[in-house]
């Protein structure tokens, strides 16, 4: 059987073809980033609440509002239509509130730290930047580096607490993410921290003698968050003008 053989006018109007039909996909699909990086932003509305086991202790936790300041950069790559990988680095506002319901003077105290958080995650779903649709997840290391303890009792503060990379928390913690992004723009995002929020080893030393005030405390952090468009492309985008004219802009400016 003789195998015919392939002219090079045939190879090149196949490759011609194909570069012809990308093209074409490209100017159909315009509100897809398919094969390119691209830069995005967020600012997270945070609702924390914490899991809180203690042995000698009984805490109740009630939810925690952080609107600021959370704020995340990231870097994109769609690989198609309906998979993209993202790569971040933010900072972020985590902590919780713990009630002492068996203390008489109404004990109450808020914890937090200001964290430097580098995520990776996934998209999958419709990533048309005008209407996704998609879901998401990921993984991140953040690095607390600003803590703050403050202590209320019958309403009122007696106490404070703050520190420069405190060695009440642990240098890193790990976290894992989910959430899902609307047509509507709104993304929904819940979050759940791996290890505990304070260093259980950690020791102070007063009037001679040496504590440790966080041990068999063991507390996970999770929250729900709201953001809109955290994985839009913010770097340039199209708007149409009089006599079907387009013009790319930045920033909003033009």
């Amino acid at each position: 059987m003789m195998i015919p053989k392939f002219k090079p006018a045939l190879v090149i109007g196949l490759l011609l073809l194909a570069f012809t039909t990308t093209a074409q996909e490209k100017e159909k699909d315009p509100d897809y980033r398919v094969g390119k990086w691209y830069f995005s932003n967020e600012t997270e509305m945070i609702f924390s609440f914490a899991n809180i086991q203690s042995d000698s202790m009984n805490i109740d936790n009630i939810m925690r509002w952080s609107p600021v300041f959370n704020y995340m950069g990231r870097i994109n790559h769609d690989i198609s239509k309906h998979v993209g990988i993202d790569i971040g680095l933010g900072f972020r506002n985590v902590g919780f509130i713990a009630k002492f319901p068996n203390e008489e003077n109404d004990l109450k105290k808020k914890f937090r730290t200001y964290n430097l958080g580098l995520p990776i995650g996934i998209k999958i779903g419709d990533l048309n930047q005008k209407n996704p649709f998609f879901l998401f997840a990921g993984f991140e290391i953040e690095m607390p580096f600003q803590y703050k303890e403050k202590t209320f009792e019958n309403g009122d503060k007696n106490d404070k607490i703050t520190g420069w990379f405190s060695d009440r928390t642990d240098r890193f913690t790990r976290s894992v993410y989910a959430g899902v992004q609307f047509p509507n723009g709104i993304s929904l995002k819940f979050k759940y921290y791996l290890q505990n929020f304070f260093n259980e080893d950690y020791k102070i030393i007063k009037d001679g003698k040496t504590t440790k005030p966080y041990a068999n405390l063991d507390v996970h952090v999770f929250y729900f968050s709201l953001t809109i468009y955290p994985f839009k492309d913010s770097k340039s985008y199209d708007i149409e003008l009089p006599k079907d004219e387009y013009k790319t802009t930045t920033a909003g400016w033009y």
